[in-house]
């Protein structure tokens, strides 16, 4: 009977290492598809293709881009195809991602990003300022899209 428990035991000790296992292996897979989305965001936005920034945001008419300046609220693909071909007109931009914290509950993840905006201006001249932004993603057909993009500026920076 000992020995039963015993292998019992075992048993049950081995599945739950093995589930385990798994669960990490799907959570460092999520964490690296983030991770990857949040670079190609960075290269579309500095590569200026507006179309390409456009492809990372979810199609939904309730998307939402909030940027760090008053009044830079758009909401549904219209207004942020608008404003964003506006932004890029003369200038791109791109982050430096000095502290990335995100966490995700099935499809949909959440991402803080604190760091510097670096705005390259069409004429050569760049500017480097703090930068954070906030968001939230939802996986859709195999990719992160963006549905809330908050950018700010800290305050005393």
């Amino acid at each position: 009977m000992k020995k039963m428990i015993l292998i019992a035991a075992l048993i049950l000790t081995g599945m739950s290492i093995t589930m385990m296992a798994g669960a990490q292996t799907d959570a460092d897979k999520v964490k690296a598809e983030v991770r990857e989305s949040l670079q190609q965001w960075n290269a579309a936005a500095k590569s200026g293709d507006v179309n390409r920034c456009m492809a990372m945001f979810d199609t939904t008419p309730d998307i939402l881009m909030v940027g760090s300046d008053s009044g830079e609220i758009f909401k549904g693909p219209i207004e942020m195809r608008e404003w964003l071909t506006a932004l890029m007109e003369h200038a791109n931009f791109s982050w430096e991602m000095n502290r990335v914290d995100f966490d995700y509950f099935e499809n949909t993840a959440w991402v803080f990003i604190d760091g510097k905006m670096v705005v390259s201006f069409d004429n050569g001249k760049s500017r480097k300022n703090p930068y954070r932004f906030t968001g939230i993603l939802i996986k859709k057909e195999g990719a992160w899209k963006w549905r809330l993009f908050n950018g700010s500026i800290p305050k005393g920076e």
